[in-house]
């Protein structure tokens, strides 16, 4: 699978936003939540959202970043073509890389399950 963050990958519609969070399952956890809804666009997509809860723009930048380096990276690990929505927490940012993939694994093994 291809290792990019596209613009085809990306939500940004409204319409789409406020289907995941009508209709979307939340997957919950220490850093972030996760919302996902499967698609039937036959690939996963990807949104970021960090509030200024989260940080000042540097930090809700970097978190935005390495969100998307999660999803980008792991891709493969998604069971069916899905929308995603990941909602920074206020402690994303002081969490090492270690423990973020650790949790964004948590999230996938999680969303697996319930499938």
């Amino acid at each position: 699978m291809r290792e990019s963050y596209g613009p085809r990958e990306r939500v940004r519609k409204k319409k789409d936003f406020n289907e995941l969070y009508g209709k979307g399952v939340c997957v919950r956890g220490n850093y972030f939540n996760l919302i996902y809804l499967q698609n039937d666009l036959g690939h996963s997509r990807m949104a970021v959202v960090a509030s200024r809860k989260v940080g000042n723009a540097v930090e809700r930048n970097r978190v935005k970043r390495r969100a998307k380096e999660l999803f980008r990276r792991n891709k493969d690990e998604l069971k069916f073509p899905m929308d995603l929505i990941l909602i920074a927490k206020k402690d994303f940012p002081g969490a090492t890389w270690r423990e973020t993939r650790e949790r964004y694994f948590d999230a996938l093994r999680s969303i697996r399950a319930r499938s």
